[in-house]
């Protein structure tokens, strides 16, 4: 892959995730769309794309990762048509479900003699082992969240393929953990640890076919059999969320299970261990804000009394989660 710049971390936790990004607007103009599908082809799959008129100027960006088990990006470009043919798969390495999170424009997609539309919001699905045509329509850019995931990981599961091949899960259908969970990696592959990052993809995997109705008996089973360990460990986050120290390890030694899948649990809930209790954190710090016997105490004490152990920190988020300052809070619930 051409790469412009590389965000080279090992991938431990709490490190950002290794990133390659191929972006057009660091070379000359003519050169700019042939980067742009070498990018695409190193980063997903062979492809063959095309202008949809001539003379028209293009500029994309693609920031990819790989993962265990496949490959995520972002990508963005002016409005082009991608297929893959009989040469391009004959190029491409496993067979994978390729699957494209509208973030905005709208994307044709043309497969198994169908055709079918996705939106913003929406999640394409196709079958990297069949021809397709992807035709994207906006009226400026065109962006999505792109990823493979190898078959082999979906092999056990009955009439999986079928419903990848050609299938667009709506905006409404996604609502829930599968959406949010798209929506974070979209947001976060850049700002998020290689662990989260790598944890969401792989609940990403497992709430797939769950979203397709594969298996809606042995969901709930599976959902049951959670409920439990979720219970426990957010029972353990409230009792000691006051603990500046409190991290995903703590919460794995409590419920005896790897943090990796602590990761999961709240992935499949569309939140982050860290997202959750920041939220906690700052709920209990509002309602001391205003409560009589706490009037007389500094913000900062509160703070500190619930774990924040950074005051710069604290205020971030306390503004980005309430629309105000603390003082500001304080002061127009005092009034």
């Amino acid at each position: 892959m051409s790469t412009d710049d590389q965000d080279d971390f090992p991938g431990e936790d709490g490190q950002k995730p290794a990133i390659e990004v191929c972006d057009t607007q660091y070379h000359p103009t003519s050169k700019a769309f042939s980067l742009f599908r070498e990018g695409v082809s190193s980063a997903f799959m062979p492809w063959a794309c095309e202008m949809k008129s001539d003379g028209q100027s293009f500029e994309g960006r693609v920031e990819s990762v790989n993962l265990q088990k496949g490959s995520l990006g972002r990508v963005s470009m002016t409005p082009i048509v991608a297929s893959r043919n009989k040469l391009n798969i004959a190029q491409s390495g496993s067979d994978c479900v390729c699957g494209n999170f509208i973030l905005s424009g709208k994307l044709k997609i043309e497969q198994a003699g169908r055709t079918n539309i996705a939106a913003p919001g929406d999640l394409a699905l196709y079958d990297s082992s069949s021809p397709v045509v992807l035709t994207e329509a906006s009226d400026t850019m065109y962006e999505d969240l792109a990823f493979l995931i190898p078959k082999k990981h979906f092999a056990e599961i009955p009439g999986f393929e079928e419903r990848i091949r050609n299938g667009v899960l709506s905006r409404d259908a996604l609502r829930g953990p599968l959406s949010s969970c798209l929506s974070f990696l979209a947001e976060s592959l850049h700002s998020s640890p290689a662990s989260e990052i790598s944890a969401v993809y792989d609940a990403c995997i497992t709430l797939l076919p769950v979203s397709l109705g594969c298996f809606a008996e042995q969901a709930e089973t599976v959902a049951a059999g959670e409920n439990h360990l979720v219970r426990e460990m957010l029972d353990y986050l409230d009792r000691n969320m006051s603990n500046p120290e409190l991290s995903p390890q703590h919460a794995a030694d409590h419920i005896h299970v790897s943090v990796r899948y602590i990761h999961k649990l709240f992935a499949r809930r569309g939140l982050t261990f860290s997202s959750h209790l920041t939220a906690k954190r700052l709920d209990r710090i509002r309602l001391e804000l205003v409560a009589p016997s706490c009037q007389q105490h500094p913000i900062s004490v509160l703070a500190y009394r619930w774990g924040f152990n950074d005051l710069s920190t604290f205020n971030r988020a306390f503004k980005a989660r309430f629309g105000c300052t603390p003082s500001v809070f304080r002061t127009k619930s005092g009034s």
